[in-house]
C-alpha cells in the first residue's frame, strides 16, 4: 500500500497478479494486473492500459485505461479514455467517453463522447455533448431541470456526428 496525495490509502494489483473474488479496498485502488469477481473500494478505482477486469466495479470515481467487463457505479466521475474498452453499463454523477461502451449509461449530470468514442446502448442524463467523429447507436433520454419527474426522450438511432 502506498499513501495517496490527500492522505488515503491505496491498494495496488500488481502486474503479473491475478484475483479472483471480492476485492474490497478501505482507500483507492489501482489495477495493474487482473481481477475477476468484484471491486468495491471507498476511494478511486483506475485500471492501468495492462489492468484486466472481469467485475462489478463500485467506487467513488472510476478511471479505465484497460480492458473492463462488468458494471461500473460512481458516486463521482467515470472516465473512459480513447483506446479503452467496456462491456458493461455505467452509473455515476458525470460520464466521459473517449473508447468503446457496449452498454447503458445513467449520469445525474452529464455525458461526454468524444472524437473516437462509440457508444452502443441508451444514454439518461442532463446534458449529452457529442463531438464531431463519434458514434451513438441508442436512445438518449434527457433529464430536465425543473421539471421533475418528467424527461424528454430524444430518439437518436445510429447517430453519427461528422462534418457537413
Amino acid at each position: 500500500m502506498n499513501e495517496a496525495q490527500d492522505g488515503s490509502d491505496v491498494s495496488v494489483v500488481g502486474p503479473g497478479t491475478r484475483i479472483e473474488g471480492t476485492v474490497v479496498a478501505t482507500g483507492s485502488l489501482r489495477v495493474d494486473g487482473e481481477v475477476k469477481g468484484r471491486i468495491t473500494a471507498k476511494g478511486d478505482v483506475s485500471l492501468s492500459p495492462r489492468g484486466r477486469v472481469e467485475a462489478d466495479i463500485d467506487a467513488n470515481s472510476i478511471t479505465l485505461a484497460g480492458q473492463v467487463k462488468g458494471n461500473l457505479t460512481a458516486a463521482g466521475d467515470v472516465t473512459a479514455p480513447a483506446e479503452r474498452r467496456l462491456d458493461g453499463n455505467i452509473s455515476a454523477q458525470n460520464v466521459e467517453v473517449g473508447g468503446a461502451v457496449n452498454g447503458e449509461i445513467i449520469a445525474i449530470g452529464r455525458v461526454r463522447l468524444g472524437p473516437r468514442a462509440w457508444v452502443d446502448g441508451d444514454i439518461t442524463s442532463k446534458v449529452l455533448a457529442i463531438a464531431e467523429g463519434a458514434v451513438f447507436i441508442g436512445t438518449s433520454l434527457m433529464e430536465q431541470e425543473g421539471r421533475v419527474g418528467e424527461a424528454e426522450r430524444t430518439p437518436a438511432r445510429q447517430a453519427r456526428v461528422s462534418k457537413p
